[in-house]
């Protein structure tokens, strides 16, 4: 087995396609939308993994009235609400997350009841629909404090906006010398370069594209899933120690 260790002070999580599976949603949500209006759903998916909404719509979809992002909320909307049935969770997502607010020496810390998680969402997904998984399928994991999506940035991945903002408020919460050391999970080239470019080190999950595309995209490191990333060291000073056990390697 090949392992591999990396520090950080936090971690910072895509959702869709990293945390939870909604590729089958997005794309039958998507293909409806772009049947109505004679776009090619072949040329919108080349770009919709990881792109705000907002920036589909106003690249495909020109003639759809978005004003105050309802074309958005609509949208979204209907993949929270229409396809839950095909919503999953990516294998160790949990697992992670829950030892994300623990400390494996100390199982009496629990970093969460204290409102100081060491990590952050930061989605591309509207308020809506990203919150709503957090009231369904991930209503035992609980949302987090530091929650960013694509109506608190003004540009969206690549640009390293969101995932700057949430390392800066969790900073803030652990009194961490700015900026501090911090590892980005992402299933998307795009998020992928906006880890990169504040300087994190980048985790890529094949969830949506191949290993080449994120390792193209600059991944540090690339899995099949969350099961491949375990928590060996989680201190109340912030210290945390992740493994990554058999990464895939370049062709």
């Amino acid at each position: 087995m090949t392992t591999y260790t990396v520090d950080t002070e936090v971690c910072l999580f895509d959702l869709d396609g990293t945390i939870i599976t909604t590729i089958v949603a997005a794309e039958e949500a998507w293909t409806k939308l772009c049947n109505q209006y004679n776009v090619d759903p072949q040329e919108l998916f080349k770009i919709s993994h990881g792109t705000r909404t907002v920036e589909v719509l106003a690249k495909f979809f020109p003639m759809i009235d978005n004003t105050d992002n309802k074309g958005v909320h609509l949208l979204e909307a209907d993949i929270a609400d229409n396809y839950i049935d095909t919503i999953g969770i990516i294998p160790g997502a949990k697992e992670l997350l829950f030892a994300l607010d623990n400390d494996p020496r100390d199982k009496s810390i629990n970093f969460n009841k204290e409102h100081k998680r060491k990590w952050a969402i930061v989605t591309s997904g509207s308020p809506y629909m990203a919150t709503s998984w957090f009231s369904t399928i991930l209503k035992d994991v609980g949302k987090p404090d530091v929650f960013i999506t694509a109506e608190n940035v003004s540009v969206g991945k690549p640009d390293p906006e969101g995932y700057r903002t949430a390392r800066e408020l969790l900073s803030k919460t652990w009194n961490y010398k700015s900026p501090c050391r911090s590892v980005v999970f992402e299933d998307a080239p795009v998020g992928i370069k906006a880890g990169k470019a504040m300087g994190a080190i980048a985790i890529g999950i094949t969830s949506s594209y191949s290993k080449e595309t994120l390792f193209n995209a600059g991944a540090d490191y690339v899995v099949p899933d969350l099961t491949h990333v375990t928590v060996i060291e989680n201190t109340e000073k912030g210290h945390i120690v992740l493994q990554i056990k058999n990464p895939l390697k370049r062709d």
